[in-house]
């Protein structure tokens, strides 16, 4: 894409805007799915990344390479929203995903499939689990709280709470085999 669309967007063209955007949404949506496979995130950060750009036109800088500039804006934006969901990703695997790397739309659908599949094999595995296992595991590996916070949260002994989170993980092995 020509630079000169860049320079036309920032004087408020729409049709050199709707062109960017035409041009470069199939591309981003394939880059994005490969940062997460949620579709929907995809393609609200791709939305989303849009309206900021058209809203902030007036004072964002200048562009050489529009490609490179949305897939880099897009990449921060999808990482943004996962460490936000209390998904495991660092800041620091922003650099470790693949930038040239280019996957046909089968795979990443199959790919797409096979973690659905896995989501819903993690739903069934969890529903095995007691109440209360379900609550101690929730606090110690989303929520990020320490044995001992979540004793005195539970109104616990630690060494109760270590025998409920090693029950409730040998349950989940069981069931995931």
């Amino acid at each position: 894409m020509d630079s000169s669309l860049w320079k036309q967007i920032k004087s408020g063209n729409a049709i050199a805007f709707k062109t960017v955007y035409q041009n470069s949404y199939q591309d981003l949506y394939a880059f994005g799915f490969r940062v997460t496979a949620d579709k929907e995130k995809v393609k609200d950060c791709i939305h989303e990344m849009f309206c900021e750009i058209w809203q902030k036109r007036n004072t964002i800088s200048d562009v050489e390479n529009i490609r490179s500039y949305l897939k880099t804006y897009l990449k921060r934006k999808l990482l943004k929203d996962l460490v936000n969901d209390h998904q495991s990703l660092e800041i620091s695997d922003f650099d470790q995903l693949p930038i040239g790397q280019q996957h046909s739309y089968e795979y990443l659908l199959i790919q797409s499939q096979t973690d659905s599949e896995s989501k819903d094999k993690i739903y069934h595995a969890l529903n095995q689990l007691t109440s209360s296992q379900k609550e101690i595991i929730n606090l110690k590996y989303f929520e990020g709280f320490s044995y001992e916070q979540i004793a005195d949260l539970l109104e616990l002994s630690t060494r109760t709470i270590y025998n409920h989170v090693y029950e409730a993980l040998c349950k989940l092995k069981k069931h995931l085999k």
